[in-house]
């Protein structure tokens, strides 16, 4: 595909997986050393090269529906927050770069809003009263003065005031135990 984008000055994407421990250490620098050239190269194209860019990146671990339900293999909460906020934003970061900043489970600011989740990996937890956004948390996210997203196991607080608020409720994926 670089080839041919060089050739044509195409856009063309694609996904390489590799599944061996070298990932790193060997494809990526080999794919690395295709984008910049290769000195000792025949191919006049390779040894220029042949230019474009790649992301390198690695799976963590699965977040599996059986688990969920019976409560064995709950994600912890930088995972799970990794986890939301790609899926409600496309923004990608990894469980390491994201913790719970505040009490009231603050993970991530993107200039424009914060984003919550209100989670401990337990079923007990996940049950009770505590994961869900109550009338006390919404106003102290409120009193931050920022748009917020959060995501709990439920909400007690109607929609209307959580919009005057500024506020996004988004629910935990049910699978998660609370409705057990």
């Amino acid at each position: 595909m670089l080839a041919f984008n060089k050739e044509d000055g195409g856009n063309r994407r694609f996904i390489l997986v590799e599944c061996e421990d070298y990932a790193d250490s060997i494809t990526a620098e080999r794919v690395r050393r295709v984008i910049r050239g290769v000195p000792n190269a025949k191919d006049k194209l390779l040894k220029e090269g042949l230019g474009g860019s790649f992301a390198y990146c690695t799976l963590g671990e699965p977040i599996e529906i059986d688990g969920l339900l019976t409560g064995e293999r709950l994600p912890d909460f930088a995972t799970l927050a990794s986890y939301l906020l790609h899926t409600a934003t496309g923004i990608s970061a990894l469980p390491d770069d994201l913790e719970k900043l505040d009490d009231d489970g603050r993970f991530y600011s993107d200039g424009e809003r914060d984003y919550y989740l209100i989670y401990e990996p337990s079923l007990d937890f996940l049950r009770g009263g505590d994961a869900a956004l109550n009338l006390e948390c919404a106003e102290r996210i409120r009193e931050k003065g920022r748009p917020a997203v959060v995501f709990a196991a439920a909400t007690y607080i109607s929609q209307s005031v959580l919009s005057k608020w500024q506020l996004t409720f988004c629910q935990l994926p049910y699978e998660l135990g609370f409705g057990v």
